[in-house]
């Protein structure tokens, strides 16, 4: 018979192996911004849409702040944390932040196999 799974130790492993990327706020809170595939159906179809639209008007630099905002208000674990962040933000933390955050929660590559 087999071991019964615990769901709390699962998620306890997804949330390791897709982690999040934590920054800290200028007012002293830890913000997550989670990877995609730890947000809701909901959360991750949103972020898809944004991802897509950033990507699409990268040359637009007009449209990419409340792009690149909105996407963080979807992955923040802490919403209002985040708003009360990018006050003021330019868009240059902006994309320093997406990148960083792509980055951190970048699925790992498969090993070349030599088979």
């Amino acid at each position: 018979m087999s071991a019964v799974l615990s769901c709390a130790d699962l998620m306890a492993e997804a949330q390791s192996e897709y982690a999040a990327l934590p920054i800290q706020t200028r007012a002293g809170n830890t913000v997550q911004l989670r990877n995609l595939l730890m947000l809701s159906r909901e959360g991750l179809k949103t972020a898809r849409v944004l991802l897509e639209a950033f990507e699409k008007n990268a040359n637009n630099l007009e449209e990419l702040e409340p792009q690149l905002r909105d996407l963080f208000l979807v992955i923040a674990d802490d919403p209002k944390a985040m708003a009360d962040e990018m006050k003021g933000w330019p868009l240059g933390m902006y994309v320093r932040v997406v990148n960083l955050w792509q980055e951190a929660t970048q699925a790992p590559e498969a090993p070349d196999s030599d088979s």
